[in-house]
């Protein structure tokens, strides 16, 4: 998700890098001994002054992730540091899918996916107390993507892209998980 957020970063030196999973894809679940070994390739790398990991903390299957019986952010950040030992490492979990930045602004959304949307969008907005991040709680953001727009009126991979590519650093700083992300860098 970092490689399309690049435009709200353009001040930092970041060079995004998608763990690859099962059978050489990219996105999509990973073993976690599986993402060990990547994320312990990647700090090999001595001029490397930060690593950040964001994961969709809903699509992670525990059963893939050694043991963790929880998906606390906390617990598993506190795993994660255990187990990679080292201080560059920062995991960031997004609580919600990679589709909330659609509700972030509503009117960008809309400026992508159609401006007849955008009513709809902001009433699933203010339905969750103008908290994007509440939004996962009742349906998934896809879900109500889906049911403003159907099947295909949202497109992931082009849309959620563009969407992405809009956003400010102010407007990703409205959610917890981008401001501590953002503060962080």
């Amino acid at each position: 998700m970092l490689q399309y957020l690049i435009p709200a970063f353009s001040q930092l030196d970041i060079v995004p890098k998608i763990i690859m999973t099962k059978g050489g894809k990219k996105g999509g679940s990973v073993h976690y001994e599986d993402f060990l070994k990547q994320v312990k390739n990647i700090l090999r790398n001595t001029q490397l002054t930060l690593l950040l990991t964001m994961f969709d903390l809903a699509g992670i299957p525990l059963s893939r992730w050694n043991g963790t019986k929880s998906k606390c952010p906390g617990q598993l950040n506190e795993k994660l540091r255990r187990d990679i030992r080292d201080t560059r490492f920062y995991p960031v979990w997004m609580i919600y899918e990679f589709e909330l930045l659609a509700f972030i602004a509503p009117k960008i959304t809309g400026e992508v996916i159609g401006k007849q949307y955008i009513v709809s969008l902001e009433k699933v907005l203010k339905n969750n107390q103008h908290n994007p991040e509440a939004i996962n709680h009742n349906h998934y953001p896809s879900q109500h993507l889906l049911q403003i727009c159907g099947k295909h009126g949202y497109q992931k991979t082009i849309d959620g892209i563009q969407i992405a590519k809009r956003l400010t650093r102010e407007q990703l700083k409205t959610t917890k998980s981008f401001a501590r992300l953002l503060d962080k860098l």
